[in-house]
């Protein structure tokens, strides 16, 4: 079977996800075609591949539809639905994963990106979602109710290095074993909430607490310059905006008590599913999936639209039994492997 990506593995970056489901696929036997644009689906294409390639699959569908302006392309949007509507005429089988409701970064105008999702939703053959609450929220937002297949994300324990103990974890970070140290791990943009998270920290009076916030930096600049400032009169905040390598990913993991989600939005989420793997239980709002996995013994839930719910949470794992959170964190989550996520999503290929 050959399968098209969109966009292909090689213009993903920054979680292991893509690569490796596509390693596990290829392994199964399916063949990826790479001949195409991620970002320009073309009816060229469409008709010279249409007897070698079975399925075409796609995960972010944004770049289908954005102009040179940066902004929705109403003509380039009706061409891309045009084209789907050609792609299940010629034959090929249309699968659509939802990772995210709408687009990390949305462009205008906004209604346009909505239609290109109920247009994704209504054409794709199949939909693969990776929680209950996903497939709600796509009948409720884009009225796909069929065809749907949830499954869980995998494990991303075996994906990273993780032969150190917490001490010396710690201890590569420079950071005074006895801390109680909060942390959040991933990208840095807006809509992960870190603001939001350094404000609520800041009511901690614990001098002992620390606040521990790693990973890559996104667009726009002045994002970071904001959170600079914010935590630049907390000298128990450790800020590192830059991106982790894989080697040095279970240092920032394993050195944390807790690790705080404090999404403005969010559907799926990676960095959660990475956290829990390891065995660290997490903060996070009652919104898209992480509840429905964290539940209310693996973490601690909060309500993002309660203004003071988020520094309550952060005291309330002061006095939680966080080690017990952290192993029943590891089970939820270690019980899914990329080889099922594999197989799953070859069947409804075929």
């Amino acid at each position: 079977m050959r399968v098209a990506w969109f966009p292909k593995t090689s213009e993903l970056s920054g979680n292991p996800y893509w690569i490796r489901l596509q390693e596990v696929l290829e392994a199964e036997g399916v063949e990826f075609e790479t001949s195409h644009s991620s970002f320009w689906l073309t009816r060229r294409w469409l008709l010279d591949n249409r007897r070698d390639v079975a399925v075409l699959h796609f995960h972010f569908i944004q770049p289908q539809y954005t102009g040179s302006n940066n902004r929705v392309s109403p003509r380039r949007l009706f061409k891309f639905i045009s084209d789907l509507i050609l792609a299940r005429l010629l034959g090929y089988h249309l699968v659509w994963t939802l990772h995210d409701l709408m687009p990390t970064w949305p462009k205008e105008p906004q209604w346009l990106e909505s239609l290109a999702r109920v247009a994704m939703a209504m054409l794709a053959q199949d939909v693969i979602v990776h929680c209950r609450e996903a497939q709600r929220l796509l009948a409720l937002n884009f009225r796909r109710s069929w065809g749907v297949t949830v499954l869980p994300l995998p494990s991303y324990l075996d994906e990273y290095p993780n032969d150190i103990s917490p001490t010396e974890a710690r201890s590569r970070l420079q950071i005074i074993p006895d801390r109680f140290v909060y942390a959040f791990i991933g990208g840095i943009r807006p809509n992960k909430g870190l603001e939001e998270l350094i404000k609520a920290f800041s009511q901690i009076e614990d001098p002992q607490a620390l606040l521990l916030i790693a990973g890559k930096t996104w667009p726009p600049d002045e994002y970071i310059k904001s959170l600079e400032n914010l935590a630049s009169g907390d000298g128990r905040i450790l800020l590192r905006a830059e991106e982790i390598p894989d080697n040095e990913m279970q240092n920032y993991l394993k050195a944390a008590d807790i690790i705080v989600f404090p999404f403005k939005r969010v559907l799926t989420s990676s960095s959660v599913i990475l956290a829990m793997s390891f065995g660290r239980p997490v903060i996070v709002p009652r919104l898209g999936c992480p509840p429905e996995l964290v539940g209310n013994d693996a973490g601690i839930l909060y309500d993002p639209d309660d203004p003071p719910a988020l520094s309550l949470a952060l005291r309330q794992a002061l006095s939680t039994d966080l080690i017990a959170m952290g192993v029943c964190a590891a089970e939820k989550v270690n019980i899914h492997n990329w080889e099922d996520l594999a197989r799953e999503t070859l069947e409804i290929y075929r």
